[in-house]
């Protein structure tokens, strides 16, 4: 609770139109020639002020759950290097169809605007999208040997609901 009131205090939002992450799924896939590499995580905390549109959304990067554990600890400890840059934080405006604002991954601020589906019913919002993130944009290293195992391209897909904030 103490990190859902930190995540509603970011910006000023009227009691009445917060909404926070109930649940949360972000996958990504990366598609390379000698291998596909798949993690999960449900980890995710954020807000929506649907009257203002203004959103913020992190996620703790070290809990992407891969189906290898040596995946994961060179995920962690080599690529994303999750010990100095623990989360990655997208921040910005909702509209009907986009998101845009400035996504935070290691280390590196890029502005982003991506494509999204907004489903409301009473007092739920549902968001799902997929869009790609380019590694170099974030300065994050792929080693020589290894640039047929991964994409330079990441596909990512999100879906969350968000329900009513509720003190």
């Amino acid at each position: 609770m103490v990190i859902t009131y930190f995540i509603l205090s970011l910006f000023a939002i009227k009691q009445e139109t917060r909404y926070v992450i109930e649940n949360s799924s972000i996958e990504f896939y990366s598609y390379a020639l000698l291998e596909d590499i798949q993690a999960v995580n449900t980890e995710s905390i954020g807000a929506i002020d649907k009257e203002s549109g203004e959103f913020i959304i992190k996620i703790p990067v070290s809990n992407f759950e891969f189906p290898n554990k040596l995946m994961q600890k060179h995920f962690n400890d080599s690529y994303l290097e999750t010990d100095k840059y623990p989360e990655c934080i997208f921040k910005g405006i909702l509209d009907k169809e986009m998101a845009s604002g400035e996504i935070t991954l290691h280390g590196i601020t890029k502005k982003i605007q991506i494509p999204i589906i907004i489903t409301e019913d009473e007092d739920k919002i549902k968001i799902n999208t997929e869009f790609k993130i380019a590694l170099k944009d974030h300065k994050i290293k792929i080693p020589r040997l290894l640039f047929q195992n991964i994409a330079e391209e990441i596909e990512v897909k999100v879906s969350s609901t968000f329900t009513k904030f509720q003190e």
